[in-house]
């Protein structure tokens, strides 16, 4: 073989090799939602002055593919709960996570979850990512009476 092309066969074959190393790397890393960047989504729910029952905010706009933590705070004397329902047909749930004001790990539910109730003055994470698109898929507090009250919202995936 001349020299030429020998030293271009060994360059080619460095670049493969050196690109059978990346390539399996970054798959990796673009496909493991797990490790992906967590985006807080706030939410309280609760009571107005008026009696009028509340998510805040009642409206979501969330991406395909992107990690979400929806951090679910009531500041209300009495339990609500969160329904995500027809969402729940379009988001991996990854887990839900629940701790003492201190930071310590009370609880970690992994698995299919269709509604978390929060007791009064407690914070509790669900964790998920969307993976199918949707325009106002609608979650709500279906403890009874809630709902008229004012306890509903929507979220869009795109």
């Amino acid at each position: 073989m001349p020299r030429e092309i020998g030293e271009r066969h060994m360059k080619l074959t460095t670049l493969f090799a050196a690109a059978a190393i990346l390539v399996p790397t970054l798959s990796h890393a673009e496909g493991d939602l797990s490790r992906a960047n967590v985006i807080d989504l706030p939410m309280e729910m609760g009571t107005d002055d008026n009696g009028n029952m509340y998510f805040k905010p009642n409206h979501f706009d969330l991406v395909t593919g992107q990690a979400y933590a929806l951090v679910i705070t009531n500041i209300d004397e009495y339990k609500h709960e969160l329904a995500l329902n027809e969402v729940l047909e379009k988001i991996f749930i990854r887990k839900v996570e629940i701790e003492t004001a201190d930071g310590d790990l009370v609880a970690e539910i992994k698995g299919h979850i269709n509604e978390v109730e929060v007791g009064p003055h407690q914070t509790v994470e669900w964790f998920f990512v969307p993976v199918q698109t949707g325009e106002d898929l609608e979650f709500t507090c279906e403890i009874e009476g809630h709902y008229d009250a004012g306890m509903f919202g929507t979220i869009t995936i795109r």
